[in-house]
């Protein structure tokens, strides 16, 4: 738990959550990709006026329901311009694994029925319902051009400039928050920059 905190700023009912959450993030690079996005929704925290009891669980828990899944349309929704309703199964699934999870806890009642409300459609709900959903979807969204993007590259049919650029020409289109955008521009720089060195950072030894 200890190592898990250290990483990721979490505080020691933040950590107990993750804890409960890694069997279920052990697929699709998610553990990654939950550290990452809690990474990002901190740096947001910071910026807003928002509810960080809010936030970071549902920022921990909301891919847990992809280990339910089949691989074949996990693959399909992972893509950049994938229909949303493919993410709805997900959803659906990461609503009742996180309300196990925060009832284990001993979560507060009131604050679990705002996080399940937001992972219950964090991908396939256009509009958002608060500042604290903002920053989970924003967040979520921002770990694509960050650390999980080397992920992406062995997973789909494309090069890492072509999905960089993809990447690139989402930026208005997915993010909420201007902080959001300038933090994805900079960190679509620093892929091309790990490009040129032909540096995968994250890559897993076979």
């Amino acid at each position: 738990m200890g190592k898990d905190t250290v990483r990721t700023g979490l505080n020691r009912t933040e950590s107990r959550i993750f804890q409960l959450a890694k069997p279920y993030l052990q697929v699709r690079d998610n553990e990654l990709h939950a550290q990452n996005a809690v990474e990002f929704a901190l740096k947001l925290l910071a910026l807003y006026e928002a509810e960080r009891a809010v936030v970071i669980p549902a920022m921990i828990l909301h891919d847990v329901g992809w280990s339910r899944v089949s691989e074949e349309i996990t693959r399909e929704a992972s893509r950049p311009h994938a229909d949303r309703q493919l993410a709805r199964m997900h959803e659906v699934e990461s609503v009742k694994i996180g309300r196990e999870i925060l009832e284990e806890v001993g979560y507060d009642g009131a604050r679990v029925a705002e996080i399940l409300a937001i992972i219950d459609g964090h991908d396939s709900r256009a509009e958002t319902l608060s500042i604290n959903d903002r920053i989970v979807k924003d967040s979520d969204k921002l770990t694509r051009y960050a650390k999980n993007f080397w992920f992406w590259t062995r997973q789909l049919p494309m090069e890492p400039e072509e999905l960089a650029g993809t990447l690139e020409g989402m930026i208005d289109q997915w993010f909420f928050l201007p902080e959001s955008k300038e933090m994805a521009k900079a960190e679509v720089i620093q892929r091309r920059l790990e490009m040129d060195d032909r540096h995968d950072p994250y890559s897993v030894p076979k």
